[in-house]
Formats: structure tokens, C-alpha cells, sequence
């Protein structure tokens, strides 16, 4: 048996609205401002505050400790992200101490003393170069450990990898 109160609805198992109308079904507040309306494609349009355990859309699944993106991305509430594949920024920051798969990074310096042309690097670490030296240099970059630089016999710097 079917049963209307003030405060709700039951033995009732489907609502119909007649056919041609608008095509959907709608919820008012007590104030007749529409707050709940199912379209004819079933899509859920709620207006005002929703609580819900979890929220899912697609491969997206929003719940109560973060959001999962797809299978390669998670946000949780207390401020971890983790990813999963590539990730490409425009800047790291950090001191990159905890870094992995990453390749041991040297710094070298080209001076010229006497026109004779010298390099300086940091020996993967163990010496140091100081800022004095560093401005001394007329090039200079970082790039992996383990570069050799030789002079060929035409008189050309030649750097081997």
C-alpha cells in the first residue's frame, strides 16, 4: 500500500512523469526552488550543499581520505600526492637528496690562464669549487659524471662521454 506523509514517501516504486511534458523529474523545497532534477539522459542535476561518501565519475573516484585520478593519481587529505608514469613540471624544488634513477651530476668550469684553457669540475661531489672560481669561469655547466676533455690534433677541445 502506498502512503504520502508530510515527511515523505512510501510503498511507492516508481515515480513517472507524464510523457511529453519536459522530460523530468524535479524536487522542490518548500519554498518552490527547484533543488533536484533528473533529466531524460539520467543526468543528476542537485543545486545546494550534496553529502555523499563517494563521488565517481568516470575513472575519477573523490571519497573520504583524497581523489583518485584515473589509476595514476592520487590526492589524499592529508597533503600526499603520489603519481604513478612521467611527471613533467616547469620547477622542483627541494634539495633533490631523496631523488632516484636520477644520474650522478657533476659541475664543470672552463677557465683560460695564460691561453691555456682549464677545466675544473667537482669530481662527482668530493671537491668543491668555490664562488671565486665560479665567476673566474668563462663557461660552464652540469652535466653527468665521468666527462673527459682532450685536445685532438687539430687544436679542438674534444669532450668524451
Amino acid at each position: 500500500m502506498s502512503q504520502i506523509s508530510l515527511k515523505g514517501i512510501s510503498g511507492i516504486t516508481s515515480i513517472t512523469t507524464p510523457a511529453g511534458v519536459d522530460n523530468r523529474f524535479s524536487l522542490y523545497n518548500f519554498d518552490s526552488t527547484e533543488r533536484l532534477v533528473l533529466d531524460h539522459s539520467g543526468n543528476l542535476n542537485i543545486s545546494g550543499v550534496t553529502t555523499a561518501t563517494n563521488f565517481k565519475t568516470g575513472s575519477s573516484n573523490l571519497h573520504s581520505t583524497g581523489i583518485n585520478l584515473g589509476t595514476g593519481i592520487t590526492f589524499s587529505n592529508v597533503g600526499n600526492a603520489t603519481f604513478s608514469g612521467i611527471v613533467t613540471a616547469s620547477q622542483f624544488k627541494g634539495d633533490g637528496s631523496e631523488l632516484t634513477g636520477v644520474a650522478s651530476r657533476d659541475f664543470y668550469g672552463f677557465e683560460v690562464t695564460n691561453e691555456n684553457l682549464f677545466v675544473k669540475f667537482t669530481n662527482g661531489g668530493v671537491d668543491d669549487i668555490s664562488s671565486a672560481e665560479n665567476a673566474s669561469f668563462r663557461e660552464d655547466f652540469i652535466g653527468p659524471t665521468g666527462y673527459t676533455f682532450s685536445i685532438n690534433s687539430a687544436g679542438e677541445l674534444e669532450m668524451t662521454i
